[in-house]
C-alpha cells in the first residue's frame, strides 16, 4: 500500500478568475523557491474534470482527474494520477471565511470531493 506524503503549509489561497480556478497552499509568497502545492482547473472547455497538480516537488506534478479528495477544517487529503506517491495529506491554516471559500471551490473543481468541516459555526 502506498504511503501518504505529508506536507504542511501556513496558508491557503483560493482564486477564481473567470473559467479558471486555483487553490494554492504555501508559506510565504515573497520567495521564488518557496514550497507549495497547487491545484488548478479550467472550465472553459470540457475536459473530463482534469486538474493540474503542481508542487515544488517535481514528482507530484501531474495533469489528471483526482481519484479522491477529503477536506476537513485543517487538512486536505488528495489522491491523483498513476503515481502511487501522489497521495498527499496537507495540513494548513485558514480563517473560517477562507475555509468556506476553499470548500466551495474544491467542490466545484472536484465534484466527488468529500467536505467535512466539523468546526462549522
Amino acid at each position: 500500500m502506498p504511503m501518504k506524503m505529508k506536507l504542511e503549509f501556513k496558508e491557503v489561497s483560493v482564486t477564481k478568475s473567470g473559467d479558471y480556478y486555483q487553490v494554492l497552499f504555501h508559506d510565504d509568497l515573497d520567495t521564488d523557491d518557496e514550497p507549495y502545492f497547487m491545484i488548478q482547473r479550467q472550465f472553459e472547455f470540457p475536459d473530463g474534470e482534469i486538474c493540474a497538480f503542481e508542487s515544488h516537488i517535481e514528482k507530484l506534478i501531474d495533469q489528471c482527474k483526482a481519484k479522491s479528495l477529503i477536506l476537513t477544517s485543517n487538512e486536505l487529503s488528495v489522491s491523483y494520477g498513476g503515481n502511487p506517491e501522489n497521495h498527499i495529506v496537507i495540513s494548513f491554516g485558514a480563517s473560517k471565511g477562507v475555509l468556506h471559500e476553499l470548500a466551495e471551490t474544491l467542490k466545484e473543481m472536484i465534484p466527488t470531493a468529500h467536505i467535512n468541516l466539523e468546526n462549522k459555526c
